[in-house]
């Protein structure tokens, strides 16, 4: 019997390769450091390019046609799928198929097959909490950092005895056949860019956070409110390649930003009621079917300034004063709104440098290269070694989800 495979990272490549592979018959190791499985996917609300609930996959592949729920899919109940959540790769020795890892795995301190998420342990304290309703495993999580004196009283009222506050980590040492990395991307924060304010103001939030906000479970219930004081937000700026194409920063593009700016800008044009929604650009780069989403914007009066900003003046603790150079009428333009948003660079996760430098990769502006650089196989980053998704650098949904059933399908094939 062959050694199973180890994927690194759950979200959208990552499930969908371990899928692919359970499916077939494959046992698979899947790693996620989040409590949850879904990675950035968690809170990209709607998602291009089928503006609506942002992905489903196929089931078995015994019963075609059918499509199931990313997060409702029964993960921790497939017989071929091993899922560690809160836990992360220390290390990876060995080479060419035959490879030893050692695994941390978090404490586990909800039972996720006892938690009827129930909600009680939430009533009694705040190191409970349910990250979605949609949430998969579907259970509860807990935070140690933010114990309290409900804690006990959460224990003791559990109906199904979930809670284990006495959970211990662990190390596994696994062999495995092959391994898939699948660590998505992060958004950068922008607290250093100082033009942009971010972090000094409320209402100056990146595009991640805006998708928060639009969010329908989400803390405002998906109405677009300002974070100072719940008021609505009417007037709206977006601006664009924050971090990115910077050679201060990151020179590259990062690719779908232009995309989920003006996904969310029809969203607030269309869905939300905002009266004033402007996008401050370099370039609008809406590559393939994707420039639909330009010319509805167009179309909805979102208004595009091509320049730069200049500066960003509080007005008040709640309104702001956005000072932009229009490069075509080569003159500064003052606008005030409600909402600033920042289209931040899309960044390599923490501790990718270091998988790559124990695997010995190829690496480009810091995500994974392909092994071979020529030849048309971008998924295989070494012998048995592949990577998917935003590991190899920024993508959109379906992109990732191709380079995941690539991964699944070389594998397969390796073991004929």
């Amino acid at each position: 019997m062959s050694d199973p495979v180890l994927i690194i990272g759950a979200g959208v490549a990552g499930l969908t390769a371990a899928v692919e592979l359970a499916d077939s018959g494959v046992n698979t190791i899947v790693v996620e450091k989040l409590p949850t499985v879904g990675g950035n996917a968690l809170d990209l609300y709607k998602a291009f390019p089928t503006d609506d609930c942002f992905y489903c996959f196929e089931g078995n592949r015994w019963r075609p046609g059918i499509r199931k729920c990313f997060y409702r899919s029964a993960l921790i109940d497939q017989p071929n799928m091993d899922l560690k959540i809160n836990s992360y790769v220390e290390q990876i020795t060995g080479n060419s198929g035959k490879f030893e890892a050692t695994i941390h795995v978090g404490p586990e301190y909800i039972d996720a097959k006892k938690c009827i998420m129930c909600g009680l342990c939430i009533e009694y304290s705040s190191a409970f909490s349910l990250v979605s309703p949609q949430c998969q495993p579907q259970a509860v999580t807990y935070d140690p950092d933010k114990a309290d004196e409900g804690d006990k009283k959460a224990v003791e009222e559990c109906p199904t005895k979930a809670i284990n506050l006495d959970a211990q980590p662990k190390k596994e040492t696994v062999s495995v056949s092959d391994v898939v990395i699948a660590t998505g991307y992060h958004e950068m924060k922008p607290v250093n860019v100082d033009e942009y304010s971010y972090g000094k103001h409320p209402n100056i939030v990146t595009q991640l956070e805006l998708a928060q906000i639009l969010d329908p479970i989400g803390a405002t219930d998906g109405k677009l409110l300002r974070p100072s004081d719940g008021k609505p937000a009417k007037r709206v700026m977006m601006v664009q390649c924050v971090g990115s194409r910077d050679e201060n920063y990151y020179p590259y593009c990062s690719k779908i930003c232009c995309v989920y700016a003006l996904k969310h800008a029809n969203i607030l044009t269309e869905e939300r009621d905002a009266s004033q929604v402007s996008v401050v650009y370099m370039d609008i780069r809406t590559y393939d079917s994707h420039e639909r989403y330009y010319r509805e914007a167009r179309e909805n009066g979102v208004e595009f300034v091509r320049g730069r900003v200049a500066r960003v003046e509080p007005k008040d603790e709640n309104e702001l004063d956005i000072i932009v150079y229009d490069s075509l009428l080569d003159k500064y333009l003052k606008f005030t709104v409600d909402l600033f948003v920042l289209s931040s660079a899309l960044e390599p996760p923490e501790g990718m440098d270091n998988i790559i430098d124990s695997l010995g990769l190829n690496v480009a502006s810091g995500f994974i290269a392909p092994a071979d650089l020529v030849s048309e196989n971008e998924v295989v980053a070494g012998d048995h070694i592949y990577a998917c998704g935003t590991a190899l650098g920024p993508a959109e949904v379906p992109e990732s989800v191709t380079q995941a059933r690539a991964v699944a399908s070389k594998i397969l094939q390796n073991r004929k």
